[in-house]
């Protein structure tokens, strides 16, 4: 096949050009066109390949950044609302990073960045901008370990957000999803509490300042005491979600907490109320756009004095 190849273009260069072209165009006809279209076709599969290369990294690049834009934002608002606790607070705390261990019984403690060395003393509240997350057990020159409410030896006094209810929360120590939620026990018999309703910390005892948000009422709990009453709360704070907290040095809660979550309570009531008002403003304004506009059409299909349609006046005798 090799020689009869060479022996057909050596014949090829010696006919006429005319000739040779007749035979090309015959060969283009016949046996190119299948080796053509294959050829054709791995063009084309291989342009749809790299489109669909770089779709996928154009869709990855995108998710990549909707996850990082998700995850900026989340840190955003979770650093805005320390901020706001912080102005709210004021002065007598000590912001701190939690550290989470994996260990055997770090769901019950959080290390934390600050330590005497930053003011922090045994028995402080450690709160985030949602509530109440543990208490300072020991600290030592530039760190510190606190309990958690999962921990089997948390207690704070606590009560109603409106006062009219008081008793103590414990943690729930349920099994399975139960357990990371809390119990309100101690309630008197003939007080009794909706689901929704806010707990917050009474300030007995002289550890947590009154006025921490530690729970929402889920539901009530039956117990073999006639007396009392026991209430399943949803805390107020999860700490492995609590990344920075703050630690409330002892002089600042004896001035009391309370406004620094009221402060944030009435701030976003004002919020809504305010939406609310704008909303209200914007419907009368466009009723009152729309009356004008009928009033003003009213007043064009009106029939003028001196136009061609008006009535003509009578003549004088």
């Amino acid at each position: 096949m090799l020689v009869a190849c060479v022996l057909l273009s050596l014949a090829a260069l010696v006919l006429p050009s005319s000739l040779r072209s007749a035979i090309a165009g015959g060969l283009r006809g016949t046996v190119v066109v299948p080796l053509a279209a294959l050829q054709e076709r791995a063009e084309v599969s291989r342009r749809a390949v790299l489109a669909y290369d770089a779709s996928v990294r154009v869709a990855d690049s995108v998710r990549l950044q909707a996850t990082q834009a998700e995850s900026a934002a989340l840190e955003n608002e979770r650093l805005r609302r320390l901020l706001g606790l912080g102005a709210a607070l004021r002065w007598g705390f000590v912001p701190a990073e939690a550290l989470h261990g994996r260990g055997l019984g770090d769901d019950y403690t959080m290390t934390l960045s600050v330590g005497r060395n930053e003011g922090v003393e045994p028995f402080s509240a450690v709160v985030a901008p949602d509530g109440l997350v543990g208490m300072i057990e020991r600290t030592d020159a530039r760190s510190s370990v606190a309990i958690v409410w999962p921990h089997p030896d948390f207690r704070v006094s606590a009560m109603s957000a409106d006062g009219s209810v008081f008793g103590i929360v414990y943690p729930h120590l349920g099994a399975g999803a139960t357990r990371f939620l809390l119990e309100l026990r101690g309630v008197a018999f003939r007080s009794a509490l909706r689901p929704g309703t806010l707990i917050v910390s009474a300030g007995l005892g002289g550890v947590y300042p009154r006025g921490i948000p530690v729970g929402t009422v889920l539901r009530e709990i039956s117990t073999t005491e006639g007396w009392a009453r026991s209430y399943l709360l949803r805390p107020a704070v999860r700490p492995a979600d609590a990344l920075t907290v703050m630690v409330v040095q002892p002089r600042r809660a004896k001035e009391g907490i309370a406004s620094a979550w009221q402060t944030a309570v009435d701030s976003a009531l004002k919020t809504v109320i305010s939406a609310g008002d704008s909303l209200a403003r914007r419907r009368a304004d466009s009723l009152a756009t729309a009356e004008r506009q009928r009033l003003d059409s009213l007043q064009a299909l009106k029939p003028r004095p001196d136009s061609a349609t008006a009535m003509p006046r009578p003549p004088e005798r």
